[in-house]
């Protein structure tokens, strides 16, 4: 069993004190303290004359692996919350869902190492879909920290209506935490740049971090909250681009294998139509044949696989 000593190195003490700019001292994010769930609904900030109050989910997945097409769900965490539009900052925590299920195959050994989660502790369990939807009813906006990871498990394992247009927003892309100061966008990165620590990988620990870390960090929200409510658009270059193609990656562009494409994402129709009109009077002639295609973006298709 571990002791308080074990955890924090009281025997220190006098070289923190002789040389204190040589250590740093972390704090468990008060949300993830053992008990805090308890106490539910809890007052961030309070509310003022004028508030629009909108509801934001946070929500995080463990799975049996990175591939939705045939990895599972086997930890569904979310935390429910108020935020005001005007203002662009979180008002309250008020609920949380943590549930475990059972996949059809055995956990594999690394994501037990990486998660702490067991076969025995999902031994039977399933996620109760109808008390998923009811948690999810009246959501403005469901938050993750990688979107793109998360939201193709959601919709895969739950394909309710409802529950597959709803608005999704990626606090990891969307937010710019390199011009805010963080070293890295990593959920543990920036606790810890922010003097902070907490128990990784579990679903519905990680929701509590993200929010705590969106409620410290005053500058990220209304970032995020801003991308959100914009449409961003996907520049899809298709075609006889051989010839062009370290051109392409010279301006940013990605190639899709799957699609045999090449693509970048903007964020206005303004600069898709000049990117195309670029792209199409420098690089296009008899021997280089291509489309340019667009696709728009929302807080209610981005993200889906």
């Amino acid at each position: 069993m571990s002791t308080s000593n074990d955890v924090f190195p009281v025997s220190m003490f006098d070289n923190i004190r002789q040389h204190p700019s040589n250590y740093r001292l972390l704090t468990r994010i008060p949300l993830t303290e053992e008990g805090v769930d308890t106490h539910f609904p809890i007052e961030l900030n309070p509310k003022i004359e004028g508030d629009t109050v909108k509801t934001v989910v946070f929500l995080d997945t463990e799975t049996t692996g990175r591939e939705h097409t045939k990895d599972e769900i086997i930890e569904l965490g979310m935390v429910k919350a108020t935020f005001s539009v005007e203002r662009k900052i979180i008002l309250s925590v008020d609920k949380f869902y943590d549930e475990f299920e059972q996949p059809q195959n055995p956990i594999p050994p690394e994501i037990t190492k990486l998660t702490g989660i067991t076969d025995e502790m999902v031994a039977g369990r399933n996620f109760n879909e109808e008390q998923i939807v009811k948690f999810l009813a009246g959501t403005d906006l469901i938050v993750a920290h990688n979107a793109s990871f998360d939201r193709p498990f959601f919709e895969k394992r739950f394909t309710i209506s409802s529950l597959q247009t709803l608005p999704w927003a990626c606090s990891f892309k969307e937010v710019p935490w390199s011009y805010l100061g963080f070293p890295g966008a990593k959920l543990e990165y920036l606790a810890t740049h922010l003097g902070y620590f907490y128990d990784a990988h579990r679903a519905y620990v990680d929701c509590l971090a993200l929010l705590w870390i969106l409620y410290t960090c005053k500058e990220s929200f209304p970032h995020l909250i801003t991308s959100a409510r914009k449409s961003s658009f996907k520049v899809t270059v298709k075609g006889n681009t051989f010839s062009i193609n370290n051109d392409l990656k010279r301006i940013r562009f990605r190639f899709d294998g799957f699609d045999k494409s090449w693509y970048k994402l903007v964020n206005s129709k303004e600069e898709a139509d000049s990117l195309k009109d670029t792209l199409e009077t420098t690089y296009k002639d008899g021997s280089v044949n291509f489309d340019v295609i667009f696709k728009e973006f929302t807080a209610r298709n981005r993200y889906k696989f």
